[in-house]
C-alpha cells in the first residue's frame, strides 16, 4: 500500500511510501478475541462490601434464646438483618486479568492494521515545537485532514508534543513500541512520526513466518541412489546380480 507522505507544515510531497504491513488478511475473529482480553484487562473491581466481621454493631445476643416468641437471633450484624453483613459480596480482590501469547498479540495488531486503507494511513516527517502549542499541531492536522479520533504514532518519546496535544479530546499519542490493538481500532486516522512506520514494520514484519510457509509448501523429491552407494547399503537395497 502507498502511504502519502507530509511535511511539518502540512504541505503533501509528491514522494510516497510503500509499505506491506497494511496488505496483509485480516482475522476479524482474532481481532474479537485479542479485543476482549485487552477489555477485561482494564476492567477494574472497586465495589467494596462489609460481612458480618465488617459490619459496626455489638455482638451481644439481641434477646434470650427462649421465651419471647420470636425468632432465634446472636447477632445484630448476622447477614439476615437489615443492616448487618453482606454474604458474597465483592471485596475488591476479584480481577479480570487475562494473558494473551505474544505472537498472537502482534498477529491481532498486524492484523487490525491490514484492515486501514491508503487514506487512514499518512506519514509527516517530522513535527518540531519550540514549545508547547495546542495551536500549532492543530493546525497541522487540520491540513492533512485529521479531525476526528487521529492515533500519533512517534518515532520517540516528545514530551513537548504530548503536551500539546493533551487539550484535543480525539487525539493520542503512542510510541511505536506501546502500540495496542484497541489505539488502532479506535483511530480514524494514523500518523507516522519519522521513522517510526520502519520500526514497527520490523516488529510486526512477516519475514519469518514466510520462510517457514514456504519451507512447509516445498515438496521433497526422491533422491535415486545406486545399488553401490553407501544409503543403499544403509536401506538394505539389493543390488542387481550380474548376468
Amino acid at each position: 500500500m502507498k502511504i502519502a507522505v507530509y511535511n511539518q507544515s502540512g504541505v503533501k510531497s509528491q514522494e510516497t511510501v510503500t509499505s506491506r504491513l497494511f496488505e496483509g488478511p485480516s482475522n476479524p475473529k482474532l481481532i474479537s478475541e485479542a479485543v476482549y482480553i485487552y477489555q477485561s484487562n482494564l476492567r477494574q473491581a472497586p465495589a467494596k462490601t462489609l460481612d458480618r466481621s465488617e459490619v459496626a454493631g455489638s455482638g451481644i445476643k439481641p434477646w434470650r434464646q427462649k421465651g419471647t416468641g420470636r425468632a432465634r437471633a446472636g447477632s445484630r450484624r448476622s447477614p439476615i438483618w437489615r443492616g448487618g453483613g453482606i454474604t458474597f459480596g465483592p471485596t475488591r480482590e476479584q480481577h479480570f486479568h487475562k494473558d494473551i501469547p505474544s505472537k498472537k498479540r502482534t498477529a491481532a495488531l498486524r492484523s487490525a492494521l491490514a484492515g486501514k486503507t491508503a487514506e487512514e494511513v499518512i506519514i509527516i516527517k517530522n513535527i518540531k515545537l519550540d514549545k508547547i502549542s495546542t495551536k500549532q499541531v492543530k493546525e497541522i492536522l487540520d491540513k492533512v485532514g485529521a479531525i476526528r479520533n487521529v492515533l500519533i504514532i512517534t518515532e520517540e518519546k516528545n514530551e513537548i508534543l504530548e503536551k500539546s496535544i493533551r487539550n484535543l479530546a480525539d487525539v493520542m499519542s503512542k510510541n511505536w513500541n506501546d502500540l495496542n490493538i484497541l489505539n488502532v481500532l479506535k483511530a480514524q486516522k494514523i500518523i507516522f512520526l519519522g521513522e517510526a512506520l520502519d520500526k514497527l514494520t520490523k516488529k510486526l514484519g512477516t519475514g519469518k513466518g514466510v520462510k517457514e510457509e514456504v519451507k512447509k509448501n516445498q515438496v521433497k523429491k526422491p533422491v535415486k541412489t545406486s545399488p553401490d552407494s553407501p544409503d543403499a547399503k544403509k536401506s538394505g537395497t539389493p543390488k542387481k546380480e550380474a548376468k
